[in-house]
């Protein structure tokens, strides 16, 4: 499993509308493009990850699928704080949903419409420092900490398919592990990784473990930022098949 896996998700723009979006926010930031290579999946994804190109912030952007309106782009490069705020100010306020998971320790989302972040959600806010490492802290967060990284969905409910109310979406797929137990009163481990290393009740442990990768596949069922019946994104990009990713642009920043 990679460290960590990001993908932003662009409503109602396409690739050329994305990749013109990008270039102007690195160009504001004054970091030339280094790269840009169009062509089948895999071959555009080991250029863009060879180890020998020098380029701190590296992107792969995938046509949407047939069926959805979200251009999805893979962040294969240093994490750039921000990038969805300024993308949907440059694509003239267009949603911009972005889902992330590290490791087995935590997942999550940031939305943002009209340059501004509307929801955020972690799985574990007790998990991850600022710099995204995991810790083992048993510090609660305040109470305004915790409500911003709860999730919202009702704050977009216009995004989830018809059907699928906020609520289910919460309880389903948002609230299992973490956000459960401190609901229900009890102390919730501060991290899946602490949990899956603790030897006592071994088999108890694993049993409330809950995959935050399967977690990050869901959010993106659920939004249908994909396909209504498929996300095959939550996975390591080198195992992404040609025949489902289709051709792609990569782009990289010094």
């Amino acid at each position: 499993m990679p460290a960590a896996i990001t993908v932003l998700h662009v409503q109602g723009r396409d690739p050329r509308a994305v990749e013109a979006a990008l270039d102007a926010v690195f160009a504001a930031e004054e970091r030339p493009r280094v790269l840009r290579l169009e062509g089948t999946y895999a071959a555009v994804l080991a250029r863009l990850t060879d180890p020998d190109l020098s380029a701190a912030y590296r992107y792969l952007i995938l046509r949407p699928h047939d069926t959805s309106p979200w251009t999805p782009i893979l962040e294969l490069g240093n994490r750039t704080e921000g990038l969805d705020v300024e993308l949907s100010r440059r694509l003239d306020g267009a949603a911009v949903f972005t889902a992330f998971v590290y490791g087995d320790v935590v997942s999550g989302y940031r939305l943002t419409r009209a340059a501004a972040l509307v929801d955020s959600y972690l799985s574990d806010p007790t998990a991850i420092t600022e710099e995204r490492e995991a810790v083992a802290d048993e510090t609660d967060p305040d109470a305004s900490d915790l409500d911003a990284a709860r999730g919202h969905p009702e704050r977009f409910a216009d995004l989830l398919p018809s059907g699928t109310a906020p609520d289910d979406f919460a309880r389903v797929v948002l609230r299992p592990g973490w956000w459960e137990e401190r609901d229900a009163g009890s102390a919730p481990a501060t991290s899946t990784a602490a949990a899956a290393s603790t030897g006592d009740n071994e088999s108890e442990e694993e049993e409330e473990i809950v995959d935050e990768v399967d977690r990050m596949r869901c959010i993106g069922l659920a939004l249908e930022l994909w396909a209504p019946d498929d996300y095959p994104l939550a996975r390591d990009p080198e195992d992404i098949p040609n025949a489902v990713a289709g051709p792609a642009v990569v782009l990289a920043y010094s």
